[in-house]
């Protein structure tokens, strides 16, 4: 997948790959949780780039245009586990990260074992840490992935994980 510019730094890269040759080279399901300014505009270019795309936002309004493009729509996060071993979320807070991954309808409930998920969210960097310790005691991927550059312009997106050497 390709939005902008895409940095990696820090990261592992055999868990990553491992990850990624399975996955990255067919348009498998692309989950997608957070369609707000920053969001949406991210999940329209995995459509636009034919990957299909299975999205959740809090705001059922944000996932009706997504709908109308051939999206599938989904009722929660585990819901969007169950059907993506690929998840990007795009949340505005801690609190609403914390939710979707550890909440009751999270993530975290269907995540299935390999499964990449890549966090963009405004979020402390301490939850970061511990969503990746919840995430990785699932068997999952957990990559920090913030990005830079605005709604209308390219986005730069960083990502990081924790090396084990």
């Amino acid at each position: 997948m390709y939005w902008g510019r895409l940095t990696h730094r820090n990261y592992e890269k055999k868990r990553l790959q491992d990850v990624c040759s399975r996955t990255m080279a067919s348009k498998t399901p692309v989950g997608f949780i957070g369609l707000g300014n920053m969001g949406n505009p991210m999940a329209k270019n995995l459509v636009k780039h034919g990957y299909p795309v299975i999205a959740y936002d809090v705001f059922p309004e944000a996932c009706k245009e997504f709908q109308d493009l051939g999206a599938q729509v989904t009722d929660s996060p585990a819901d969007v586990a169950e059907r993506a071993d690929r998840i990007i979320t795009m949340l505005p807070s801690s609190p609403n990260a914390i939710e979707v991954y550890t909440g009751a309808n999270g993530i975290l409930k269907k995540v299935k074992k390999g499964s990449l998920l890549i966090d963009s969210s405004t979020i402390d960097p301490a939850v970061s840490k511990e969503l990746a310790k919840a995430v990785e005691k699932m068997g999952a991927v957990f990559m920090d992935a913030p990005v830079s550059g605005g709604m209308s312009a390219d986005l730069t997106l960083d990502t990081g994980e924790e090396t084990t050497s």
